[in-house]
């Protein structure tokens, strides 16, 4: 027998012991009838493989007591079609192939282990749930932007402010637009103390294939071994990464809204404090941190520009209006199980890709889908679309046509929902004087205007998307509702201050409420 039948075979022994094999009934009280119960033929090698069960040699059967609630589904009667199978596959997972014992027609079921029945066995997988509790998109190095051109033989300590908190971590790194292997030398995660230092209790160290040395491959993510630390909901965490080589800085994230430690020479990845030789308020190579919510829970990714990314709101405040929401949803309690990944890039637009980021459309896969248990997506997007074409940023051959962005937006409406995924559209945020006496005091004019009045037309009144956020009724001057309210604006006409991210987190959570309650 191979080591992996013996050790299945051991599980099922351990999970369903002897006075539960085929041919014995469990023990009842004189006068009561026998509980219902499920045959199971356990098929180790087969199951193992993820192939279907079929009949032969290495089978073991095994019989399984119903719960209360399943055995009111059994039928009353021999006779009798068979138990709901349906009530009992919710809470069983695909290891084995069952029968009914109650009645003579046999159906086939895939089952698993009853998960409530199981004890605990050393190498048994353990159930995972992993939803997404914070990102930030990955993006190209714009000219102009950067002001550190890589690391050598030093630490980058990043500190963020998890949404759903959990007992176990993975981080996701990204090199996707370096075009040379990042060797990581080592990665620590802590809890975050002050001004760059952790608690050292909490120092863990992160693994990548069981190995504290690896190499971030140009073009790729890098999903780390989970990682044993408690962390609570809306708790502060340090992510500290050693590079030993030189890194250039090729992929990252510009507007990060928070501070990075960046160290002296040396590897102070383990250390609660380290000498940090600068500063830094954009993103290293860390896209994303996922957690294991245990059972059920799900994430809302925030697709968005610089609105979203929190353009303008407190450094180091957790301001922007994803955070607010996630604030507002643990105050209500209505936190447990949701996940907010904030996927915002500032300059980003939803049909051209020239600079800051993949267009919307573009990165749509790579910042919704490849996270698990996405159900729900916000969309806030389209000002750049409209604002950049004729401007110092954008000629007029970018500029896009109302209909072009409204096709946009159905494209990632219909994609979303093919993957289950509920569809939040926001409106689009006055603008009216938006960089006035500036440069780029040519990103609003009263064509625009029209064009913005539009698309937020569509999106109030197309019935496509799964609920809208009306943005731009809770961020207008009354008083000239092309503009943002002064009191909400954060001074250059386009992007909200700390109370106006506020008010969008407000908003937001209205219409998220109608939606969960619909």
């Amino acid at each position: 027998m191979s080591r992996s039948l013996e050790w299945l075979e051991s599980f099922a022994g351990t999970a369903f012991p002897p006075s539960r094999l085929a041919g014995t009934q469990p023990q009842t009280s004189p006068g009561t009838s026998p509980p219902p119960v499920i045959r199971c033929r356990f098929q180790a090698r087969r199951a193992l493989s993820g192939q279907p069960p079929r009949s032969g040699a290495g089978v073991s059967t095994f019989l399984i007591p119903l719960e209360k609630d399943d055995a009111a589904a059994a039928p009353s009667s021999p006779e009798s079609e068979g138990l709901d199978c349906r009530r009992v596959a919710r809470r069983v997972k695909n290891v084995c192939v069952a029968e009914s014992a109650i009645g003579s027609l046999r159906r086939a079921l895939r089952l698993s282990v009853l998960t409530r029945a199981t004890p605990k066995i050393e190498g048994m997988e353990k159930m995972e749930h992993w939803i997404g509790t914070w990102s930030a998109s990955p993006m190209n190095v714009w000219p102009g932007d950067v002001v550190l051109y890589g690391f050598h033989q030093q630490t980058v300590r990043q500190v963020l402010r998890v949404s759903k908190g959990g007992e176990r971590l993975r981080l996701r790194l990204s090199n996707e637009y370096g075009a040379s292997p990042i060797q990581i030398g080592a990665a620590t995660v802590a809890l975050a103390a002050k001004d760059g230092s952790v608690d050292a209790a909490s120092i863990r160290q992160v693994t990548f294939g069981g190995e504290r040395r690896t190499d971030l491959a140009p073009g790729a993510p890098l999903l780390s071994d989970p990682i044993e630390l408690k962390v609570p909901d809306l708790g502060q965490i340090a992510i500290s990464l050693y590079f030993p080589d030189f890194a250039p800085i090729e992929t990252y994230h510009y507007e990060a809204q928070q501070t990075a430690y960046i160290s002296e020479f040396g590897d102070f990845a383990g250390a609660a404090e380290m000498p940090v030789q600068q500063v830094s308020t954009s993103r290293y190579f860390l896209s994303a941190v996922l957690v294991d919510s245990g059972s059920g829970g799900g994430s809302l990714v925030c697709l968005g520009d610089s609105i979203t990314d929190g353009f303008g709101s407190t450094v180091d405040g957790n301001a922007r209006w994803p955070d607010r929401l996630a604030e507002r949803l643990a105050k209500s309690g209505r936190l447990s199980g949701i996940g907010i990944l904030n996927q915002g890039i500032g300059g980003n637009r939803v049909l051209v890709s020239r600079a800051r980021g993949a267009n919307a459309l573009a990165r749509f896969d790579r910042d919704v889908l490849s996270f698990p248990n996405v159900k729900w997506i916000s969309v806030l997007e389209g000002i750049n679309d409209i604002g950049w074409p004729e401007t110092m940023l954008a000629g007029g051959q970018e500029a896009v046509a109302v209909e072009s962005l409204i096709s946009a937006y159905r494209q990632i409406i219909a994609r979303a929902r093919l993957s289950g995924i509920k569809v939040l559209l926001g409106t689009l945020p006055p603008f009216g004087g938006a960089f006035e006496g500036q440069p780029l005091r040519t990103f609003y004019s009263a064509s625009k205007e029209r064009d913005r009045q539009a698309v937020n037309t569509w999106i109030r009144t197309s019935g496509e998307a799964d609920a809208v956020v009306d943005f731009e009724r809770a961020l207008a001057d009354p008083a000239n509702p092309t503009r943002l309210l002064p009191a909400l604006d954060c001074g250059d006409g386009l992007h909200p201050s700390d109370d106006g991210y506020a008010e969008m987190a407000k908003v937001f959570e209205n219409a998220f409420e109608g939606l969960l309650a619909g």
